[in-house]
């Protein structure tokens, strides 16, 4: 089923919908998703791929470290004015606008761990397709490793020196931080927890893997506060693996699972910090949107547990949101003209003068 049953477009035929999308719009913002790798990021672009056609631009380059600059996007956005949508693992600069367009920002985060075993996993699957500055990083026998043996090789590299972190160093790309004197020698990134958090706090929509639907909705919701419709399937699912579980020895009993675990503690901070947020988003949505009876049933019986007051209350909101679903009901966000800042150097300017960081010698 598409995330899109509280959009109250049903008044409009679905082809209708799709033209309305399937033009280029040079007046609405321009949707950057950072695809932070192994975060569900090729399902979400192919959602946008749904919803714009070929006004959504997916992004691939074999250099794990380039960085798509804002001179770049303004140079495609040149070449196609009626971009709606960039997708890729390069957006690691953050422009609040672009040519004078106003940009909307959003990412997904995930499970540290579960991040972790999913890129050995596809390391494993697509590792005669790496490139040789990604395959640099990886044993030569990866393909035949066993996976515990492969995590331990590759913790043995990448954590020599300092925390894995592979989601907060995407936020916080060297080449910016270093411009303002911020480094750990890291060359993909700096590990800041606090930096990163203050960048995801300037964005649009920051989703979790772990609670997909629940993002989807957040997301849908927050671009039709633009004026934008965006049409998700939380049932498909690109570019996983087949095996899915978590290994048995991913506990903190096993020497490499608790290396596992123990690892890219900056990632866990912000996943958990960002997954409380969008469930505080999905609560509030749910209070003035119908998604479904199942949510309402879930919040008429938390809501009968306080008292039978708010628990009637519940039932008669739940009712008039129903009943109201084919009202195509668009709250406009309040917006400002676009500011010309990156949101990485503004995060990291005011948190520069509090950080004194050394670079590690190797």
């Amino acid at each position: 089923m598409l995330v899109r049953p509280f959009l109250g477009h049903r008044s409009l035929k679905n082809h209708e919908l799709r033209i309305m999308n399937l033009t280029g719009r040079t007046e609405s913002p321009l949707i950057l998703h950072c695809h932070i790798p192994k975060t569900a990021g090729t399902t979400v672009s192919a959602g946008l791929r749904k919803s714009f056609d070929l006004f959504h631009f997916n992004h691939f380059h074999s250099d794990p470290f380039y960085i798509l600059s804002r001179e770049a996007l303004e140079d495609a956005l040149e070449f196609n004015p009626g971009l709606r949508s960039i997708s890729s693992h390069h957006l690691r600069s953050f422009p609040l606008s672009l040519a004078g367009r106003p940009t909307f920002l959003m990412t997904f985060l995930r499970k540290p761990e579960e991040t972790f075993v999913s890129q050995l996993r596809y390391a494993q699957r697509e590792f005669s397709t790496f490139s040789p500055e990604a395959k640099r990083f990886w044993p030569e026998n990866t393909p035949r490793l066993p996976l515990r043996e492969l995590a331990r090789q590759f913790l043995d590299v990448m954590t020599e020196y300092q925390d894995y972190c592979p989601q907060t160093r995407f936020l916080c790309n060297s080449e910016s931080m270093s411009s303002l004197g911020l480094s750990d020698g890291n060359q993909f990134g700096l590990d800041s927890c606090e930096i990163a958090r203050a960048i995801l706090n300037g964005f649009h929509f920051v989703g979790v893997v772990e609670e997909i639907k629940k993002s989807l909705e957040v997301l849908t919701d927050r671009l039709l506060q633009w004026e934008v419709r965006v049409y998700f399937d939380p049932n498909l699912r690109l570019n996983s693996s087949p095996d899915n579980s978590m290994p048995a020895w991913l506990t903190p009993n096993d020497e490499v699972g608790r290396r596992v675990l123990e690892t890219s503690k900056s990632d866990r901070l912000l996943h958990d910090h960002f997954r409380k947020r969008l469930l505080e988003s999905h609560r509030e949505l749910r209070k003035r949107r119908w998604l479904g009876f199942r949510p309402a049933v879930a919040d008429a019986k938390d809501a009968f547990a306080g008292n039978w007051r708010d628990g009637t209350r519940s039932l008669v909101n739940s009712a008039n949101l129903y009943w109201s679903r084919r009202i195509d009901r668009i709250e406009p966000s309040v917006t400002s003209p676009p500011s010309s800042d990156l949101l990485e150097i503004r995060a990291a300017r005011a948190i520069a003068g509090r950080m004194r960081l050394t670079p590690v010698i190797r």
